[in-house]
C-alpha cells in the first residue's frame, strides 16, 4: 500500500510539472517574458527564504553554530568553485560557446534536485501518509516555478 501511494504522489508531481511547463510554453512571447521575471524570483525567494528564515534558524536551535554556519560556507564556497569549475570564463554576447555550457549544469543540479526531492517524499511517506501526502503537495508547488525557469533558461 506504501508503495502505491509513493508512485501516485511521483507521478502526480511528474504531471504536474509537465502540465505547468506546457502552459508556459502554450502562452506567447511577450507573457512568458512577464511570468518568467516573477517565477524566477518567486522560486529563489522562496528558497532562501526557507533556508535562512526557517532551516537554519531551527539547525541553531539544536547543535552548535560553528558546524552549521561552516556547512553553509561550505556549500556556498563548494558550488562557487563547482559553478567556476563548469564555466571558467564568460562572456557579455547573447550567442556565445561559453554560455552552451550552462545548460549541462543546470540538467545535473535539476537531477540531483529531483532526486533529493524524491527521498523526501519517500521519507516522509515512510514515517506517515498525510505527511508524506503534505510533502509531496509541498515539493510539487516548488517544483513548478523551478522547473519552469529551469526551462526557460535552457
Amino acid at each position: 500500500m506504501l508503495l502505491f501511494w509513493i508512485l501516485l504522489f511521483s507521478l502526480t508531481g511528474t504531471a504536474g510539472t509537465l502540465l505547468g511547463a506546457s502552459l508556459f510554453l502554450a502562452t506567447e512571447n511577450e507573457v512568458r517574458r512577464r511570468l518568467l521575471a516573477g517565477l524566477l524570483g518567486y522560486a529563489v525567494g522562496t528558497l532562501l527564504g526557507v533556508a535562512f528564515l526557517r532551516l537554519l534558524p531551527h539547525a541553531l536551535e539544536r547543535a552548535a553554530p560553528t558546524p552549521i554556519m561552516a556547512t553553509v560556507l561550505g556549500g556556498i564556497v563548494g558550488f562557487f568553485i563547482l559553478e567556476k569549475f563548469f564555466l571558467w570564463r564568460h562572456c557579455h554576447e547573447p550567442h556565445c560557446e561559453i554560455h552552451s555550457t550552462g545548460g549541462s549544469l543546470i540538467l545535473i543540479g535539476d537531477g540531483f534536485h529531483n532526486f533529493v526531492d524524491g527521498i523526501l517524499i519517500t521519507a516522509a511517506l515512510l514515517t506517515s501518509i498525510p505527511l508524506g501526502i503534505a510533502t509531496a503537495l509541498a515539493i510539487i508547488l516548488h517544483e513548478v516555478p523551478q522547473e519552469v525557469g529551469d526551462f526557460s533558461i535552457l
